[in-house]
């Protein structure tokens, strides 16, 4: 098929469109198009885009023939820019010129005269009056002129290339891709990795020298979008401070290796006495520790989303969202516009919910059945039959009955989850959503609430019931058993989960296209034909990574005080997860979609639940699974002590002064920095300026100058009032 003259000599190819290359596509006597095809590209041709058509390098198992035809998408700075301008594209400004412009003053597209609006620097400013400042794309010449230009070559970044290019596909062109995906029309459309920034970003992400506060986020922003680039500066922002409560809970651990009793004494002497300064526990201090840290991080968190929101110019931004092609609904008009829209009644959708979360706490109650089964299983083999699984190791025998359990709850956690995982998608489809945000947020409620049970349900049997349920513990200790239980729980899924991330992605590639086409050499293959084999990451790839960062999070927190190296287990997998991501984003995905966002979203609510949870849940395990006051009877020989009524005391009081402190701390801690909001302001101010041209009220107000005639004139007192002139005199 013949190639058309390029709109744009060296705008790169952004997008791929993959046919079947089969009759409902191609005519195989005239080797064109079928009407539904040609009608496609009909209308990427209407909204600007340019195309190329190609067949794939890869034959069809079946036929021996060219299994795909490809359509490449691109489209010229004039279509884009008109696009911008459409959607209200927030664009950086130029600081230097935008100073410039505020301190001169400008002429108005109607001809008024926009007097100087310069802003005052403070000593005190964290910012410049004019940095970080964004505003929605306009054509207006003096606007054009502020801009910041991505690169000499391209004015926009490639992700904002591609949501532009994406826009103009879908909103002007009108192609509902998914529906036809869905009617297998086409295989998929996707956006193409940029041959130029990804291997400069694989190698920066890739790198083993650099530490994890030198991740390059932004550029990780620039290149994914900002919804990637969110995760990764939560990725690392995390890791960051993990490293500190990592040394924090290493110096205890080796103080708890070194010192057999849990009391620690620090002592200070003089020449004639020695007493003591203070008298610390290990396990309550750290687990206040542990509850302080994670209720800072989580503020510092919200003060560091602010901060790059304002710096990628996405505070509160609000995207138009399409209607998800799925959706069903009853033809009706909408009562504010008119406009034809699917009706789905409130009644309808209450009921869908209510069917779908009865069947899945079903299953999650099914979940915590098979964990009880696996503590049965604990239970028989310690009790009826201890010598089956116990090995003798210098004359003492040692049961290996509660280790082989863990490892099988861990095989169960991850069986159990691909079930829930698939259930859940499919139930969360019967709701019938109407967009992509509410979808994404009812399964994160239905993800979160099994994966809690899930992940931490072995644990929790462990840290509060097995002693009233058994009678015992392993060891005769439940405090060592659920830090065995700790270890070999997340120590296992820190390792099947790197080994999904590594390698799953890469059989799947390897499966689809040996299943899908015949082999063929790769280096025959087109760019855009390689890609088009490899995983899609998607919503869903985001989605759960995230999610395993926010279960980490839980593992490093929730019973931390029973293994005080959790937190570097966790700042160790962080320092490779970095790696894994970034690698498995560059070279094993297609580039996803780049998606607005202006934080983690509900991700914090979940975090904000977690840190609560790990409150009342590291309480327990000092002054009850732990035993707190019977350290304390041990070391002062206290007697006649109702440990009942003061474990209860303890823990009531520990729980009610951290929730205290914590609200307090959150309180005195604005989630958005002081700066930060100064400059969102400065940036509203500049928009009315800039773009709205609004005009003060001493920019061109009309004034008469004040004569002495004037004067004699106003200062006439009329002996009654009159229909005459005023004493000021006719305008």
């Amino acid at each position: 098929m013949a190639e058309t003259q390029p709109l744009c000599k060296h705008d790169p190819w952004a997008y791929a469109l993959v046919f079947p290359n089969d009759d409902a596509t191609v005519d195989a006597s005239t080797m064109t198009l079928q009407p539904a095809a040609l009608e496609i590209l009909g209308r990427l041709y209407s909204a600007g885009i340019e195309t190329k058509l190609f067949h794939s390098a890869s034959l069809s198992t079946a036929t021996k023939t060219p299994s795909l035809i490809i359509c490449k998408l691109r489209t010229t700075h004039a279509f884009l820019a008109s696009e911008a301008a459409r959607i209200n594209l927030p664009m950086p400004m130029n600081a230097v010129k935008l100073r410039a412009i505020a301190e001169s003053g400008f002429i108005g597209t109607d001809g008024r005269l926009i007097e100087s609006f310069a802003i005052a620097q403070l000593a005190t400013d964290t910012y410049t009056p004019y940095e970080h400042i964004h505003m929605k794309y306009d054509v207006a010449p003096h606007a054009q002129a502020l801009y910041e230009p991505h690169s000499h070559e391209h004015f926009f970044s490639s992700t904002k290339r591609l949501l532009l290019l994406e826009s103009l596909i879908v909103n002007v062109a009108q192609l509902n891709l998914e529906a036809l995906k869905a009617q297998g029309v086409i295989l998929d459309c996707f956006p193409l990795h940029d041959d130029v920034e990804r291997p400069l970003l694989r190698d920066a992400l890739t790198s083993m020298t650099y530490m994890t506060w030198h991740t390059p986020v932004h550029a990780v922003k620039n290149y994914f979008g900002c919804r990637i680039g969110f995760y990764f500066a939560y990725l690392v922002f995390y890791s960051n401070w993990l490293l500190i409560a990592a040394l924090v809970g290493l110096g205890v651990f080796l103080l708890e290796a070194s010192i057999k009793t849990p009391l620690l004494h620090f002592v200070s002497g003089n020449a004639t006495a020695s007493f003591y300064l203070i008298q610390v526990y290990t396990v309550p201090l750290f687990g206040a520790f542990v509850v302080l840290w994670s209720t800072l991080f989580l503020e510092s968190w919200k003060r560091q989303t602010a901060t790059l929101a304002l710096q990628w110019g996405t505070t509160n931004i609000e995207e138009v969202e399409q209607v998800r092609p799925s959706f069903q609904g009853v033809p009706a008009s909408c009562s504010i516009t008119g406009a034809p829209i699917k009706y789905f009644s409130e009644a309808e959708k209450l009921w869908r919910q209510l069917v779908s979360w009865a069947i899945l706490l079903a299953l999650i109650l099914v979940d915590m059945a098979i964990v009880a089964l696996v503590f049965y299983l604990r239970y028989y083999l310690t009790q009826t039959h201890p010598t089956w699984c116990s090995v003798t190791i210098s004359g003492h025998e040692l049961s290996l009955s509660s280790p082989i359990c863990s490892c099988v709850n861990v095989v169960q956690m991850n069986l159990m989850y691909r079930i829930y995982d698939r259930l859940s998608l499919r139930m969360n489809e019967y709701e019938n959503h109407a967009t992509d945000s509410a979808y994404e947020n009812h399964y994160l409620v239905k993800s979160i609430l099994f994966n809690f049970v899930n992940s931490y349900m072995a644990l929790v049997y462990v840290a509060v019931l097995k002693k009233p349920i058994e009678g015992k513990c392993w060891e005769d200790d439940c405090f060592w058993e659920l830090r065995y239980s700790l270890i070999i729980i997340y120590g296992v899924q820190i390792v099947v989960g790197n080994v999904k991330e590594v390698w799953v992605p890469r059989l799947y590639n390897k499966l689809l296209g040996h299943r899908t086409v015949a082999r063929c050499e790769v280096d025959l293959r087109s760019r855009a034909e390689q890609q088009f084999l490899q995983t899609e990451y998607g919503w869903k790839g985001s989605f759960d990574d995230t999610l395993e960062m926010v279960l980490q999070f839980g593992y490093s927190t929730f019973f931390v005080i029973a293994f005080p190296l959790t937190p570097l287990l966790s700042y160790v997998n962080n320092v490779i997860e970095i790696r894994v991501d970034g690698y498995r984003l560059t070279v094993d995905c297609r580039r996803p979609v780049p998606r607005n966002a202006d934080g983690l979203g509900l991700w914090v609510d979940v975090l904000e639940n977690m840190v609560t949870f790990s409150i009342v849940s590291n309480a327990y395990v000092i002054f009850y699974t732990h035993g707190y006051l019977g350290d304390v009877i041990d070391v002062y020989l206290w007697q006649n002590v109702n440990r009942p009524y003061w474990d209860l005391a303890l823990f009531v009081g520990f729980v009610t002064i951290v929730l205290l402190f914590r609200a307090v701390l959150a309180m005195c801690i604005d989630d958005v920095p002081a700066a930060v909001a100064k400059q969102l302001k400065r940036q509203a101010f500049l928009v009315t300026k800039v773009l709205d041209q609004v005009v003060a009220d001493t920019d061109v107000a009309k004034r008469r100058a004040i004569t002495p005639a004037a004067l004699t004139t106003l200062n006439i007192i009329h002996a009654n009032d009159s229909d005459g002139h005023g004493s000021y005199g006719a305008v």
